[in-house]
């Protein structure tokens, strides 16, 4: 929660609303998404660790 608190400051958001396009989208939404889609990640990998740790801890 803190990374994507982090991520989408205003400060930080503004770094990225440039003028520009990648792939014919403009930079500041593919900051958004790109960054939603590793936050995704992030809770993918936190939640399996987790699951394993409370797997061992029970046997």
């Amino acid at each position: 929660m803190l990374v994507a608190l982090f991520i989408w400051l205003p400060p930080i958001v503004g770094m990225f609303s440039l003028d520009g396009t990648i792939l014919g989208l403009p930079i500041l939404f593919v900051y958004f998404f790109v960054g939603w889609a590793i936050l995704i990640v992030l809770c993918a990998v936190l939640t399996r660790a987790l699951r394993s740790a409370a797997q061992i801890e029970r046997k």
